[in-house]
């Protein structure tokens, strides 16, 4: 019926009707795409010393038209057995005594992007983590900005998982970042706000097939305290198992060069992890 009423205007304006743009629209409209993956990885000592860490991610998209909306939650949890009498060694009696937390940081975030072409986009994202052991309780962010995708570059050698080229993409991004602080118990004061600009460069490089490697670096800086810099860098490499399971190793290293009062300046976390992409 709505070929039949697009025939008769054409005729009626003495225009001819031309059916292969409609057609290609049609058949070359962009397919939403839906990813999701969950990583857990741990670790466990015992003898000299007794502690155990337990590491675990789960992330999510969806892309639609020039839309995406990405999820992420994470969590390390770590708990040992305390040298109580300080003697350096973990007697008996200590063994026998509850584990007490080593490491504890609850985080997530959500994000959504705007592509205004395929290698420009608008982000708007909002987040936020608990890590009683650098001094948080709770510290959430907002953040609006800038993403441009710096470098699609196709290897003349190698195949890719999906049977195409191996690829190397480095992603730049520039923000304003808006974060409430509320610090642990005994930090004075209690709480701060902290406006700072964001640069972000990301790395994705296929070596193979079914190995790649990541690494992002963050930069934050207090735009009303220069000397409060911040920096985070993620580096993995994974590699395939087979079709849905991958086997992931990754450091992760937090530099605060103005912490919270008490508590160090870096944070250094390396996992060996499995990750299964479920879609």
């Amino acid at each position: 019926m709505i070929n039949l009423l697009l025939v008769l205007s054409t005729l009626a304006f003495g225009q001819e009707v031309e059916w292969s743009e409609t057609e290609k629209t049609v058949e070359e409209a962009e397919k939403p795409e839906a990813a999701l993956s969950v990583e857990f990885g741990g670790s466990y000592t015992f003898g000299n010393s007794v502690f155990y860490t337990i590491y675990s991610n789960a992330t999510g998209s969806y892309k639609w038209q020039k839309n995406k909306l990405g999820a992420e939650a994470k969590a390390t949890v770590g708990q040992s057995k305390v040298d109580l009498d300080g003697d350096g060694v973990v007697s008996d009696r200590e063994r026998g005594e509850p584990f007490k937390p080593s490491a504890e940081r609850y985080a997530a975030g959500i994000r959504y992007d705007r592509f205004l072409s395929d290698r420009d986009s608008l982000y708007l994202l909002a987040g936020g983590f608990s890590d009683q052991f650098a001094g948080y309780d709770l510290r959430t962010h907002e953040q609006l900005g800038y993403s441009r995708l710096l470098v699609d570059h196709e290897h003349s050698l190698g195949e890719g998982a999906d049977g195409g080229p191996l690829k190397t993409k480095l992603v730049g991004e520039i923000g304003f970042d808006w974060a409430q602080e509320n610090f642990v118990e005994g930090v004075d004061p209690e709480t701060a706000q902290i406006f700072a600009g964001r640069l972000m460069l990301g790395l994705t490089h296929q070596i193979n097939k079914g190995t790649v490697f990541t690494d992002t670096i963050e930069v934050y800086e207090n735009v009303q305290d220069p000397e409060d810099l911040r920096l985070q860098n993620d580096a993995a490499l994974s590699t395939k198992l087979n079709g849905k399971v991958s086997f992931k190793i990754s450091h992760s290293l937090l530099f605060d060069n103005v912490p919270v009062d008490g508590f160090r300046k870096i944070d250094h976390t390396t996992m060996v992890t499995l990750v299964a992409s479920i879609l």
